[in-house]
């Protein structure tokens, strides 16, 4: 009993037991009589044949029933190797090797033609060589002139009929990736001189010591001191700059910025250790402001795709109590001048404290050392030097 329902709760579900079996000929009709509950079920099941392209130039094909001789068809294409699609296209297409319908494959540049982005200049911008298109890999190409030689850079040199860049013939030869020009130091000396630190300075030498550690970095200087630096006080800054590289093309630069966290806290050493010339930290108030007063002087260049501006900064402390600030920068558009500004300043141990008479204050840490005045702390206004 407890079988005879099983097997009813199964042909309830549908799992019904026979043999399926053809009742016609040329029919693929299938019957089934169910063994346990004698259910009939039908089904459909074609014996299909192998498929086959109707014709040799088609892609459509067919197959046939075995049994009733019903057919049925698809589109089955053979795809070829991708090819251009027109000779000044970069779009592919996959030909059918049987229709010739095709289908699209993407694109496919040729990276191989170069022009140059500026009749005055000699980068160069990849193109396509079949369809034009604009591609981002650049490189540059000079039209190099015939080597000269220089009696004012002591060396070879020859120029660019494009850019006008100038390089220098090295001694130790080399290919053209070893050779130095005249406007890839410049580019190195402004990128030193745009630092804001000595860490910065160290730095910036440090990357660029192959370019300003070049015998010929020394006439460069020469020629901006002589020919492009505005007034005394750019020249200066381009003299101190340039010894400063001397100094470490020599003893190296480590060993010249080894010791500058020394050399700056020696500027306000004690009595005992401070040379005749410093000032030391313990000295009287009185005898420190009178150090202190007189005409300073604070020199900035700054330069920035192609322009450049010189700024110095004046600061007067007179004997009464009273200062007088103002600035006056020298760039590509000319001279221009800030200020003057006024107030009153006073000294008290190392800080120097200038209050303007707009109510504005600046209280910095100062040092002094000979004609120079260091403000340890400051970011911009470190090292000034007394003009009086």
């Amino acid at each position: 009993m407890l079988k005879d329902l099983f097997d009813k709760g199964k042909c309830a579900l549908g799992f019904h037991v026979g043999d399926w079996r053809y009742l016609q000929d040329r029919s693929c009709q299938q019957t089934r009589i169910c063994s346990r509950c004698q259910v009939s079920s039908q089904q459909l099941v074609h014996p299909w044949q192998t498929w086959d392209y109707q014709t040799p130039d088609s892609c459509r094909m067919a197959r046939r029933c075995g049994r009733c001789a019903e057919t049925e068809t698809k589109v089955e294409h053979v795809w070829a190797s991708p090819i251009y699609a027109s000779e000044h296209s970069c779009e592919l297409v996959r030909p059918c090797s049987r229709c010739k319908e095709t289908t699209p494959a993407g694109n496919a540049h040729v990276w191989q033609s170069w022009s140059y982005e500026a009749a005055d200049h000699c980068s160069q911008l990849v193109a396509c060589s079949r369809c034009a298109e604009p591609g981002t890999e650049r490189r540059t190409v000079h039209d190099w002139g015939s080597w000269h030689p220089s009696q004012f850079y002591k060396t070879p040199v020859r120029v660019c009929r494009r850019c006008a860049e100038m390089v220098f013939k090295s001694d130790h030869g080399g290919g053209e990736t070893d050779q130095v020009s005249l406007q890839m130091i410049d580019r190195a000396v402004w990128n030193v001189m745009e630092a804001t630190d000595s860490a910065g300075v160290r730095d910036r030498l440090s990357q660029n010591k192959k370019v300003l550690f070049n015998p010929a970095a020394e006439n460069y200087f020469k020629f901006v001191i002589d020919q492009r630096a505005p007034d005394e006080s750019a020249r200066n800054t381009f003299r101190q700059l340039a010894g400063l590289i001397e100094r470490c093309r020599r003893e190296g630069i480590e060993t010249v910025f080894a010791p500058a966290a020394a050399q700056e806290s020696a500027y306000a050493a004690p009595a005992s250790s401070a040379s005749p010339g410093d000032t030391p930290s313990t000295a009287p108030a009185g005898e420190k402001n009178a150090r202190l007063f007189g005409h300073w002087r604070h020199t900035e260049p700054r330069s920035s795709g192609g322009f450049s501006m010189t700024i110095d900064t004046h600061c007067v402390l007179d004997p009464g109590g009273r200062f007088e600030w103002w600035s006056k920068s020298m760039s590509s558009f000319g001279p221009s001048t800030s200020g003057p500004e006024n107030g009153t300043w006073s000294a008290s141990g190392n800080t120097l404290r200038l209050n303007f008479d707009d109510g504005t204050t600046l209280a910095r840490e100062v040092a002094l050392k000979d004609a120079t005045m260091f403000w340890p702390g400051d970011g911009r206004y470190r090292i000034w030097e007394r003009i009086s």
